[in-house]
């Protein structure tokens, strides 16, 4: 082989080893593309313990834990743990776990008594509920529409019903844009609702506290971030 032959392949080996080759089938490969861009987030839970939080309710104290970097909800009063700060429009997402026949919720924009119904506008003020239910429990059979897990509480009906069975992870993200909601659940759209489609809506706080609801049996929930909404 000649010397300048040689030397060619040289130059060539180390071009590809200090630039591979990319996969064009992934997306984002073709030329002019631009990788998504990610919203900022940060963590509403440390997984070590309820630091940001507020356990509010007669032996609120007891009825929350903190365990493998989960919040535990034991499910044995009606107590809430809700966040230290306030929040208006925003995009949560998290991962919750239901022990068969559990019942939990996500409060959303409540004030500090945790109100989540209002009917009309001489009511006191009120924020509104995300459902969390093991919907396949036989105590829970003839559900209305807006009980099932992922629903917009007594307003808006999650669709299609998509939880998971009782002991595994589900997720569920929520997003804020004034009185605009919507809810995924295990990663499809359930619920896209609008004060024109859903007047209570209107009646509903623009702003307030983020809670977990404990209401019956052991709930888990792990991963709780938040963020900007979706544009």
């Amino acid at each position: 082989m000649r010397k300048s032959q040689a030397s060619a392949r040289l130059i060539l080996v180390a071009l590809v080893i200090a630039f591979p080759c990319r996969d064009d089938s992934s997306a984002g490969a073709r030329q002019g593309d631009k990788p998504p861009a990610r919203r900022p987030t940060a963590d509403l839970f440390n997984g070590r313990d309820l630091a940001g939080w507020v356990a509010v309710g007669n032996q609120a104290a007891a009825d929350w834990d903190v365990d493998s970097a989960c919040i535990v909800c034991k499910g044995k009063g009606h107590t809430w743990l809700r966040t230290a700060r306030e929040y208006d429009d925003f995009h949560l997402s998290l991962e919750y776990q239901v022990s068969p026949g559990a019942n939990s919720g996500i409060y959303v924009r409540v004030g500090a008594d945790g109100n989540h119904h209002r009917e009309n506008e001489h009511a006191p003020p009120a924020g509104f509920e995300v459902q969390i239910l093991d919907d396949r429990a036989p105590r829970y059979v003839g559900l209305k529409d807006y009980q099932y897990s992922a629903s917009l509480y007594d307003i808006a009906g999650a669709v299609p019903h998509v939880s998971k069975q009782a002991g595994a992870w589900n997720t569920l993200e929520i997003d804020c844009v004034g009185a605009h909601v919507t809810i995924r659940h295990n990663g499809v759209r359930v619920v896209d609702a609008q004060p024109d489609g859903y007047p209570l809506l209107k009646l509903r706080n623009r702003r307030g506290f983020l809670g977990l609801q404990s209401h019956n049996g052991v709930v888990r929930f792990r991963n709780l971030r938040i963020g900007p909404p979706e544009k």
